[in-house]
């Protein structure tokens, strides 16, 4: 690697907030990587392996901008190569991956804390869990259609009608 080219990540990787558990906010790991080789595809796909999103779960990448104050996202690999050149004094880019449910339009961070946001910005989503974000636990967990209640293992057998079948002989193996 070059050292020209070669940039250290501080990746904050947010979970689906519909998912996560309220206690952990993300997870934070470095990753190394030369610019001059590393595409956004190759990139994502590198990170989704190592850390794996949820069933059908897409990775949406952003990083923190502190010129503009701002967390742009990336979505092309020439807006990659703006992120390393933004950054090319420090060699040090704070981005974050969020994994999102793809039947849900995907909310940008607008704010995190530690990382001054932009005056004018309208405070937007936090990847903070609160109770409006968390579904009632006992709500989800009833059953809307009472026909279709759940039958325990021991009760099963109440409502199947077996009768006994006339000219089956079944064999045994145990002949002596």
């Amino acid at each position: 690697m070059d050292l020209d080219s070669t940039y250290l990540l501080e990746i904050k990787l947010v979970a689906n907030i519909k998912k996560v558990r309220k206690d952990v906010r993300c997870w934070c790991f470095d990753k190394t990587v030369d610019s001059d080789t590393i595409n956004l595809k190759d990139l994502v796909d590198e990170i989704t392996d190592q850390y794996p999103p949820g069933y059908l779960e897409v990775a949406h990448v952003q990083y923190y901008d502190a010129n503009l104050k701002t967390f742009p996202v990336v979505n092309t690999d020439q807006e990659l190569i703006s992120m390393f050149e933004k950054h090319s004094n420090s060699k040090v880019v704070h981005m974050f991956i969020a994994y999102n449910d793809p039947s849900r339009c995907y909310e940008p961070i607008l704010e995190w804390e530690g990382y001054p946001s932009n005056g004018n910005q309208v405070s937007g989503v936090e990847p903070t869990i609160s109770s409006s974000t968390q579904p009632d636990l006992e709500a989800s967990l009833q059953n809307p259609f009472t026909e279709n209640e759940y039958v325990g293992v021991h009760e099963e057998g109440m409502y199947i009608n077996i009768e006994p079948v006339a000219g089956i002989v079944v064999a045994s193996c145990n002949q002596t």
